[in-house]
C-alpha cells in the first residue's frame, strides 16, 4: 500500500522502502525522490502534516551501532577475544560504528551473517559512492583553496588520523575482507550517525535520509528508549504540506563540520564562527605585540600573560569536556573510555578564541584582554580597548587571505567553476562575511565581558 507512495527511478531504494516496510519503520508519510543525474535524494511530505507528527519513526532494533546500545546491529568486529574494551583503547566510536558497518556491508555483498537481513539498508538506503568532502577525496592543492587555517588545520589532524587507523586495520586484521570498505564506512558514520551524550553514536535506516537545513528544518529527531515500542523518530514541528521537502537539522555547528565531513556548506549558518587565534596563549603573545608603548617596547610581560592564557584554557577545556561527553555524570570506566575517545574526536573541530553571528565573543578572551588592558592602559575604558583589539584582528585576517569576499562571490557565482573550488569559495565568502560584520559592528559595549548588538 504504501509503495505506491514512493517515487524512485532506482530499484534499490525501492527495495529498502519495502524493507522498511517490513521491518516495523511505517514510511507512509514520506516519499522518496532520487535524482537520476546526481543520485541525491530527497524527502518529501506524502500529505499534509501538522505539527506535532510522528513523520517516521524507527525501532531501535532495526538501527546500527556499537556494543551497549539497543540496537538490532551492535556487534563490532574490532571488539576480538579481548574485549569491547580493548578497541575503546584506540579507537574512536565513529570508527569502532564504521568498523560495524563496514562488516555489515561485507556480509551484505556475501549474503551471509546479520548483513545479509540489512542488505536493503546498506547496499540501497545507503549511497554508494563516498562522500565527496575534504577529509576523504580532495587533494591538498584543494584543501588549501578553504583559505581559513582551522579548516585546513582540521583536514589535515583527521587524515592523518584516518591514515593510522587504516594502516593499523591493514597490519592487524590482514585477512578480513571488510577493512577494504572501512573507509565508505567512515564517510556514512560522520555523516549520517545520531550522536549520544556519553560517546556512542547510532545509524537510523531511513532517517539518515532526510536532507539538512541551518535554520529552515520542519522536523526534528526525539527518541523514546522505553518499553517494547522504543524507537528514534522524526517529529514535525511545523506545518508540512503534501509534497513539501523534509527537512532536519543535524546539528548546530560551524561551517567546518558539515563541509569537511558531509560535503557541502549550505549557505549561511548561524552557528558559524570564526577562529581569532589558535588558542588564548596565541591571543596573548599577540596583544602584547600589538599594544606596545610609544617608543616601541614591548610593556606586557609576556611569559606571565602566556602562564595566565594557558590556565584560562585548562579551565575552558574541562568545562567544555564536561558540557560535550557528560563526564561528570553517573557512568562506568568503560562510559569514561568512550566519553574520552569521543571528546578526542570532537577536538579536532574545536575552535580557539571566535567570533560568532550572535556577536558574541569568548568569555576568556574578554576577561584576559580586559585584564591586560587595565594593567597596561589603566586610564582606558578597558571593554572599549578589547572591542577594539578584537576588531583589529579580524581586519588582519581579511587582509591576509589570498582573494578578496568580491572575487569569491564571482568564483561561486560563475557556472563554470568545479564543484570543489565552488564550495570552497562559498565556505570561505561566509567566514569572511562574518568578519566583516564584525568590523562593520557598531556593538554596545555592556562593560560585562561582552558586547551586544
Amino acid at each position: 500500500q504504501n509503495n505506491t507512495l514512493h517515487t524512485s527511478p532506482h530499484a534499490m531504494t525501492s527495495a529498502f522502502l519495502q524493507w522498511c516496510d517490513a521491518n516495523g519503520i511505517d514510511t507512509s508519510k514520506i516519499t522518496i525522490t532520487t535524482d537520476v543525474a546526481t543520485d541525491d535524494r530527497t524527502v518529501h511530505a506524502a500529505c499534509d502534516i501538522v505539527p506535532g507528527d510522528v513523520v517516521l519513526a524507527v525501532p531501535f532494533e532495526r538501527c546500527v551501532s556499537t556494543p551497549g546500545l539497543k540496537c538490532g546491529v551492535t556487534a563490532c568486529p574490532l571488539d576480538g577475544d579481548e574485549g569491547v574494551d580493548s578497541s575503546k583503547q584506540y579507537f574512536t566510536p565513529s570508527e569502532r560504528l564504521a568498523a560495524t558497518l563496514a562488516k555489515l556491508r561485507d556480509d551484505a555483498e556475501r549474503g551471509q551473517g546479520e548483513g545479509e537481513a540489512y542488505a536493503p539498508y546498506v547496499l540501497g538506503g545507503l549511497r554508494d559512492d563516498i562522500v565527496d568532502g575534504p577529509v576523504f577525496t580532495w587533494t591538498n592543492q584543494e584543501i588549501a583553496e578553504l583559505q581559513f587555517p582551522r579548516a585546513i588545520g582540521n583536514c589535515a589532524k583527521t587524515k592523518v588520523r584516518d591514515g593510522k587507523v587504516m594502516k593499523k586495520l591493514r597490519e592487524t586484521l590482514p585477512s578480513e575482507s571488510w577493512v577494504t570498505k572501512f573507509p565508505w564506512a567512515l564517510a556514512n558514520a560522520r555523516s549520517r550517525a545520531i550522536d549520544l551524550e556519553r560517546g556512542e553514536s547510532f545509524l537510523a535506516p531511513g532517517l539518515d535520509m532526510f536532507n539538512h537545513s541551518h535554520a529552515n528544518a520542519n522536523v526534528k529527531w526525539e527518541s523514546n528508549a522505553e518499553g517494547d515500542a522504543a524507537s528514534v523518530f522524526l517529529k514535525a514541528t511545523t506545518r508540512v504540506s503534501a509534497g513539501e521537502e523534509l527537512v532536519v537539522t543535524y546539528a548546530c555547528e560551524p561551517a567546518e563540520s558539515f563541509l569537511l565531513h558531509m560535503g557541502f556548506v549550505g549557505g549561511m549558518n548561524p552557528f558559524d564562527r570564526v577562529e581569532l587565534w589558535g588558542s588564548l596563549a596565541e591571543a596573548a603573545d599577540w596583544f602584547a605585540e600589538t599594544f606596545k608603548s610609544e617608543s616601541g617596547d614591548v610593556v606586557l610581560d609576556k611569559a606571565a600573560a602566556r602562564e595566565a592564557a594557558e590556565e584560562l584554557e585548562r579551565q575552558q577545556r574541562a568545562r567544555e569536556r564536561v558540557a560535550m561527553v557528560g563526564l561528570s555524570s553517573a557512568g562506568g570506566a568503560t562510559d569514561d573510555v568512550s566519553a574520552e575517545l569521543k571528546l578526542r574526536e570532537m577536538q579536532n573541530l574545536m575552535f580557539g578564541p571566535s567570533v560568532g553571528w550572535k556577536m558574541d565573543y569568548d568569555e576568556a578572551l574578554w576577561m584576559m584582554f580586559r585584564h591586560f588592558t587595565q594593567a597596561l592602559m589603566p586610564q582606558e575604558h578597558a571593554d572599549h580597548i578589547v572591542m577594539h583589539a578584537i576588531k583589529k584582528r579580524c581586519e588582519e585576517l581579511l587582509i591576509s587571505m589570498p582573494t578578496t569576499i568580491e572575487e569569491d562571490e564571482k568564483i561561486f557565482s560563475d557556472e563554470n567553476t568545479p564543484k570543489r573550488l565552488k564550495l570552497a569559495a562559498e565556505f570561505r565568502m561566509y567566514k569572511k562575511a562574518l568578519l566583516i560584520r564584525h568590523l562593520q559592528s557598531d556593538a554596545r559595549v555592556d562593560g560585562g565581558g561582552g558586547a551586544s548588538s
